[in-house]
């Protein structure tokens, strides 16, 4: 299976139909209106760094991880260096954190359908990173939107 990753990722985004910009514009929004500035966050699955660098604008530091090395050297190239974020090469089903390390635990624009794993053990894997009380917040795409989003 061939994916996505770095530069055609971001090129993807970049000519994605207004509907779609609307869509992700949107779902960024509800994710910074229930971020704190004091909060420590972690993104699965942050590609090139495009959800990262917005939710780092609203907290305190946002770690993003993905599988993909061509994407996160992409987001480190393209990162301002005023934005409180990191980038680490790590699988989602196997965070080298310990338990409670993250006040939220975001996997959204893609969500959690992109990672084609076992999906109840991505959601534990992130339950057990984050603090009590923390926040995930996971999205996945309903099969009516799919042809839109794949446009």
């Amino acid at each position: 299976m061939r994916t996505l990753a770095g530069e055609q990722l971001r090129l993807c985004y970049q000519i994605a139909p207004p509907r779609i910009q609307r869509y992700l514009g949107e779902e960024i929004r509800f994710v910074r209106d229930r971020l704190k500035r004091s909060d420590v966050v972690l993104e699965l699955g942050c590609g090139y760094g495009r959800v990262v660098w917005q939710l780092a604008e609203v907290a305190r530091l946002v770690i993003g991880i993905d599988v993909s090395h061509e994407s996160l050297h992409l987001a480190r190239l393209l990162t301002a260096p005023h934005l409180q974020c990191r980038f680490l090469e790590m699988d989602a089903l196997r965070l080298a954190f310990p338990g409670g390390t993250f006040d939220a635990v975001i996997c959204v624009q893609n969500g959690v359908c992109a990672f084609h794993v076992e999906q109840r053990a991505l959601l534990r894997e992130a339950l057990r990173v984050v603090r009590s009380p923390g926040r995930v917040l996971l999205s996945s795409y309903s099969e009516r939107f799919w042809s839109d989003r794949l446009d």
